[in-house]
């Protein structure tokens, strides 16, 4: 059940559902009307407000309603359903040269409809303006149950409008009669006209200010701007129709450093007739957030020295030449302003730049303190040249009530996005709440500000709207609300509310038994905070091919199946009175089933939430039995066993009534022992003289299960490619998986496996290398085990120092160079999904591209959808999974080919999937010291 959004509060509904087409949803607002319960619309629940959240029907549209009805690039239009993704809208027109002007932070996940919703912004308003000025006409269903169409209306087709006998008749009626009687106090009473984002109350000063008849020169009356900016609060919104815009030509980035952020403030205003097509504003708290990040540590390249603040600008331009002089003149001019750096970046980095910028949030709200980054304050737009002393004022705020405070934004339109950090779960915090709330009003008002920008009012900034505007215009929007809404059932205590804001906080909710964890999780100050870092924001909820994160969402679009989803279930569950019996539910258990462990999270997820880690965790808490879960704790004693007779095991194990015992899909072919284990093939080997350098290290191989039963020709590959290289090998044959063991819960197992292999590698030297064949395995010594078991006194290497064969490779060919002959072959590389998550997928291209000859293809995918024994138990999810990259992928790849998988279980998908026998990089290797002939 969908509880909250990305904002402090939390409400519980009365029903929740997916309507699946357009028929459906009307049915059941329809039925929700005439039962007079209350409608709550939501698609990305992105919302910093509270207004995706309700307390009767919530319906979400983010799952069916995806569909691109309708583009027409001749007229720069396109007709979409309120689902679809921003991102993915620009995708499909962009072979037109077109995009939709909009760029919000969250364009990977955001929804057409939610940006309809909040009249959402992003980077380039002060260029492009806001949604409302891209949006042509909508489609809704009104309080009568009826659906209308909002559009430019004719004079004459207004008069028609209005003698209409139903409500959408009566609503222009009332809504011209409303602006003929107090459109100017209206107007007068409003935020600053010069704001570009002002998103406070309804837009009635838009359609008084810009509108015939009001304006005899101004465009036709269309109340589609009314409804941009509702928040859902006058009608359900199924279909709108979207003015598209040129791509910039040519488009460039410079970064100025600033020591001090009222400098870098003030140089804005001054800028703006420079024609920029964005300044945004990062802070030093924000900049710093992303040293900790995998993801956004490389796209840091660019950050000079310690800055306070950085602007960065963009500019467009038709001409390049011209462009190319504008940003050296734009970055001479603000070094005379105060910065002491202004690098130019290039085009082809300037993604990585606004990659930083959007994941500011994420990773504000992942640090481990429980003094979050509050969203209360963030949304406040004054007119640009008031910036620096709004700033100013609200610094003092800050100051004067003892809290940090961070400060990032759109600072071409007089928008920084103000978070003060402090604990809503404490009596002081939800003081300093509700005071700086109070205060900030104030001060908007003072500055005639705009209380909302782009992220609306919700239910964050509704009690404050009296204030702003006055108690009789407030009540005109009161009016107004009543006009579209007489039994006020559209997101009721959205816009329109006196609900404090202390009330439904998600907060309230605490921890009531504390559990003894599996882990330590004091990185994360404990278990419940670990949940706590996901903030909402949603960056789980991303298309297919947008990453890996959350390959089982992509397959569904379910919430509960997205990092997300879960994380709120969790978060649930361990505030429960009986919080045991509460991670057992079946909705959590579900959740959970589905998560494939990828990792993805841990470096996608802008907080970096480790959900593999939590799900394990939540196994261990509840401790629950299954014979599948059996089999895996003693998988290694079962090859062993196995390996005695392999055909009678791989008999069995084909059996269907084993598989229905183990929970394994009877569709699935199961991976089979062959003949001659690895450790009985080295025995062979170990008796042939050494050819081994005395002034190279010696390789200490650890090797998996799966290269030792199942795939030793690849353990074969390896080691012999490193002995016929000149070096000592040793291999360690692990007698269990501590992946595998970890996936299911099984902690303590696992520690003892990782002891036991620490003692293995005892007389491991400080010049010895330690590498793993299978990256699931190999990357737990990078992630897991320092949070397990505590490492030798004299150990003489260090857990993050266990490589990957690929890492190796490149490791050792620094100082000794292979001799790599050429191999002219084409070669499909897909990488695991941990090596993108926990180290670096890049590696793998870089080792193999040594080989001379050698077309390496690496196929962009996410998860394979095996992720071990999930792709044997979820055969369909599985093959959705499958089916969104990685199959595609190999389809195009000819039979000659070959492919190579860096997982075991990545192999087994494209050997069931695909008909095709993946390789090991070891066995390329091999190929390449031996090459065919």
């Amino acid at each position: 059940m969908i509880t909250t959004d990305a904002s402090v509060f939390e409400i519980q509904p009365a029903a929740f559902t997916y309507p699946k087409n357009q028929a459906d949803l009307l049915s059941r607002v329809r039925q929700a009307l005439g039962e007079k319960q209350p409608i709550t619309p939501r698609a990305g629940g992105t919302s910093l407000g509270g207004q995706a959240i309700g307390s009767g029907l919530l319906l979400d549209i983010s799952k069916h309603f995806t569909r691109i009805l309708d583009f027409r690039p001749e007229d720069r239009e396109v007709v979409v359903e309120p689902g679809v993704i921003q991102d993915d809208l620009n995708d499909y027109v962009r072979s037109a040269g077109l995009r939709f002007a909009p760029d919000t932070s969250t364009s990977n996940r955001a929804m057409i409809g939610g940006m309809i919703g909040n009249n959402s912004c992003g980077a380039y308003s002060v260029y492009y303006g806001t949604t409302r000025d891209h949006v042509k006409s909508v489609n809704m269903i009104l309080a009568d149950g009826h659906e209308v169409t909002f559009r430019d209306l004719t004079a004459e087709e207004l008069q028609q409008k209005q003698a209409l006998d139903t409500l959408e008749g009566e609503i222009y009626r009332e809504v011209l009669a409303l602006l003929t009687q107090h459109g100017a106090a209206i107007v007068d009473a409003f935020p600053d006209a010069s704001i570009i984002r002002r998103t406070t109350g309804y837009a009635l000063d838009v359609l008084y200010r810009d509108h015939q008849p009001f304006n005899p020169n101004g465009k036709p009356f269309n109340l589609t701007p009314l409804i941009c900016g509702s928040e859902g609060t006058l009608g359900f919104i199924t279909q709108a129709t979207l003015n598209l815009v040129d791509l910039p030509q040519h488009s460039q980035v410079f970064c100025a450093h600033f020591d001090c952020m009222d400098t870098a403030m003030r140089s804005v205003p001054d800028f703006l007739p420079r024609n920029p097509a964005a300044i945004e504003l990062i802070d030093k708290p924000t900049l710093d957030g992303t040293r900790n990040n995998r993801d956004q540590t490389r796209n840091r390249f660019w950050v000079q020295g310690d800055p306070e603040a950085v602007l960065v600008v963009e500019l467009f331009d038709d001409n390049p030449e011209r462009l190319r002089q504008r940003l050296h003149d734009g970055a001479d001019w603000m070094r005379e302003q105060g910065a002491y750096a202004c690098p130019i970046i290039e085009t082809a980095d300037t993604a990585k730049v606004w990659n930083l910028r959007k994941a500011g949030l994420g990773l504000l709200m992942g640090k481990p303190t429980r003094k979050k980054a509050v969203a209360v304050i963030e949304d406040a737009a004054v007119p640009v040249a008031s910036l620096p002393d709004f700033y100013r004022e609200t610094q003092a705020i800050m100051s004067d009530l003892g809290l940090g405070c961070v400060y990032y934004g759109h600072a071409s339109v007089g928008l920084i996005h103000v978070r003060p950090e402090m604990d809503l779960a404490t009596e002081e915090g939800r003081k300093h709440f509700q005071t700086v709330a109070e205060r900030s009003s104030q001060l908007v008002k003072k500055y005639r500000g705009a209380i909302s920008g782009e992220h609306g009012d919700g239910r964050i900034r509704a009690p404050f709207i009296r204030e702003q505007l006055g108690d009789a215009v407030y009540q005109h929007l009161v009016d107004l609300k009543a006009i579209f809404d007489p039994n006020f059932l559209f997101n009721p205590g959205v816009i329109i509310g006196e609900a404090p804001i202390t009330a439904n906080l998600r907060a309230d909710r605490q921890p009531i038994v504390d559990l003894t964890p599996g882990y330590d999780w004091q990185a994360d100050l404990s278990l419940m905070d670990a949940v706590e870092k996901c903030n909402g924001a949603g960056a789980c909820r991303k298309s297919a091919g947008r990453g890996t994160m959350c390959p089982s969402y992509q397959a569904t679009r379910e919430e509960n199946y997205s990092t997300r989803g879960r994380a709120n279930l969790l978060r649930r569950a361990l505030t429960e009175p009986n919080p045991i019996q509460a991670l057992k539910a079946p909705e959590l258990r579900d959740a959970l089933e589905l998560c494939l462990g990828c990792k993805a999270c841990q470096s996608e997820c802008p907080a970096s939430v480790d959900m593999a880690r939590l799900k394990s965790e939540m196994l261990y808490q509840t401790r629950l039995f299954s014979l599948s879960r059996l089999s895996i704790r003693y998988y290694g004693l079962l090859m062993q066993a196995g390996a005695l007779l392999p055909g009678l095991y791989n008999w069995v194990q084909d059996r269907s009534l084993v598989k229905k015992l183990m929970g394994v899909d009877t569709r699935r072919p199961l991976p089979r022992l062959q003949a001659q284990p690895l450790s009985r093939w080295w025995q062979k080997q170990a008796r042939k003289t050494s050819t081994a350098s005395d002034d190279r290290p010696v390789i200490w191989v650890l090797v998996d299960l799966y290269s030792h039963y199942q795939e030793p020709a690849i353990g074969q590959a390896a080691l012999s490619f490193l002995s016929q290289s000149g070096y000592q090998v040793k291999p360690v044959f692990l007698k269990h998986s501590p992946r595998a063991l970890l996936s299911q819960g099984l902690i303590p197992a696992a520690k003892t496996a990782l002891k036991d292999t620490c003692q293995a590698l005892a007389d491991v030297r400080k010049e010895d290398r330690i590498v793993g064949l299978e990256p699931s395995d190999t990357l737990v010594w990078r992630d897991e085990a320092k949070d397990l078991i505590a490492p030798a006194n004299d150990q003489a290497w260090s857990f993050s120092q266990v490589q990957l064969f690929e890492e190796l490779v490149l490791d050792l060919h620094q100082q000794w160079p292979f001799a790599f002959q050429p191999l002219p072959r084409k070669v499909w590389l897909h990488v695991h999904c941990h090596q993108k998550s926990i180290s670096d997928a890049a590696d793998a291209q870089s080792a193999l591209s040594l080989i001379p000859e050698l077309e390496l293809k690496v196929i962009a995918s996410g998860c394979c959808g095996m992720s071990g024994e999930f792709g044997y138990k979820h055969y369909d999810v599985s093959h959705k999974i499958a089916n969104q990259a990685i199959l595609p992928a190999l389809e195009s790849a000819d039979s000659e080919d070959w492919v190579v998988a860096t997982g075991t279980s990545c192999r087994h998908q494209m050997a069931d999937f695909a008909q095709r026998n993946a390789l090991h990089s070891a066995q390329v290797f091999l190929s390449a010291l031996n090459p065919p002939h």
